[in-house]
């Protein structure tokens, strides 16, 4: 099955950022840039940055997933206060971002410390313009430090693009494209396990629902960022899981109304966000569910299944082949 969103992807980051020619070694550029640079587009406008950055800032995780795994040296983050900052689903398995420097919070609306950006003395510095604008409000603030370029973030399945884009940046376009023929063989990959265990994953009817509160369940629709990923592997959806409220990726319900996210198999995220969620489900209003009553609830984490980058795109895609092949343990 062919998955058209990839050349999609592709083709938005190059042309939302083009990089133009060289300006030259040795002069001073904009901000104080010195040597080789190039010019790149974001959405702030054109903006002069070093044609080899050593010293990247990003102010958004999945920001950090992209520089990462496109090989650049990120010198501050944005990440969550105290503990590992919350990096562990954004970087490659088995790192937690111990020794990255968290610069701002993980919001893109606030927190940025502008003392520490400055501090660990970046050349280049990656954000997001998002629908609140908050990074491009500062946009004057960062750039008085290092060459700053906004990319726009319009959701959690902007991640593909964003890819791309933070490539263009960079200046290592090849190395993105690299990774994203490693996402499109994961999910060639995973469509083979479920085909070979179960038969055509078309026929495999799956639904996503994030326990967001006590009081609130989401279903995650495809244009989510783990209901991309089950579209790009070919899973069915139930009906109605691909509309969702006010333009937003989920569509948000209650526990009363909770028998619209059965499905053949369910995948029930939780994560640091709702620490006292179950992990066990079977009793009460679960108890109506086709999906419990068949032992097909997987229970997964939320933190890595919204986190919207390539590193957590290859651990989803995995897992969900590993529930549907018969790998994997139900939460039962």
């Amino acid at each position: 099955m062919p998955l058209p969103r990839t050349a999609a992807a592709l083709a938005a980051g190059a042309a939302a950022l083009t990089a133009l020619a060289g300006c030259g070694s040795g002069a001073a550029g904009p901000q104080g840039v010195e040597g080789e640079t190039r010019t790149v587009s974001g959405a702030g406008g054109e903006v002069e940055v070093p044609a080899d950055p050593q010293r990247v800032v990003v102010l958004w995780r999945p920001t950090l997933a992209a520089a990462v795994r496109l090989g650049a040296e990120v010198a501050g983050t944005a990440g969550d206060p105290g503990g590992d900052g919350g990096l562990a689903p954004f970087l490659p398995p088995g790192e937690d971002g111990a020794g990255l420097e968290i610069v701002s919070t993980s919001s893109a609306e606030d927190g940025i410390d502008l003392e520490k950006v400055g501090a660990v003395r970046p050349d280049l510095i990656i954000g997001v313009d998002t629908e609140n604008g908050a990074q491009a409000g500062m946009l004057p603030e960062l750039e008085a430090i290092a060459p700053t370029v906004l990319l726009e973030w319009t959701g959690t399945e902007s991640w593909r693009g964003h890819l791309a884009e933070v490539g263009e940046v960079l200046g290592r376009q090849d190395e993105a494209e690299r990774a994203e023929r490693e996402y499109t063989d994961a999910v060639a990959e995973a469509r083979a396990r479920i085909e070979e265990a179960a038969g055509d994953p078309a026929e495999q009817e799956v639904s996503l629902l994030r326990l967001q509160s006590a009081q609130e369940v989401r279903i995650e629709t495809p244009d989510s960022f783990s209901g991309g990923i089950a579209a790009d592997i070919g899973l069915a959806r139930p009906e109605g899981h691909a509309e969702a409220d006010a333009g937003r990726d989920f569509i948000s319900e209650s526990y009363e109304n909770l028998e619209r996210a059965d499905a053949g198999v369910l995948f029930v995220m939780s994560g640091s966000g709702y620490p006292e969620a179950p992990e066990t489900f079977g009793g009460g209003v679960w108890s109506e569910l086709d999906a419990v009553r068949d032992g097909q609830v997987y229970a997964v984490d939320y933190d890595v299944w919204g986190a919207s980058n390539h590193y957590a795109a290859l651990r989803v895609a995995d897992e969900m082949a590993a529930a549907l092949a018969g790998e994997a343990d139900p939460a039962l």
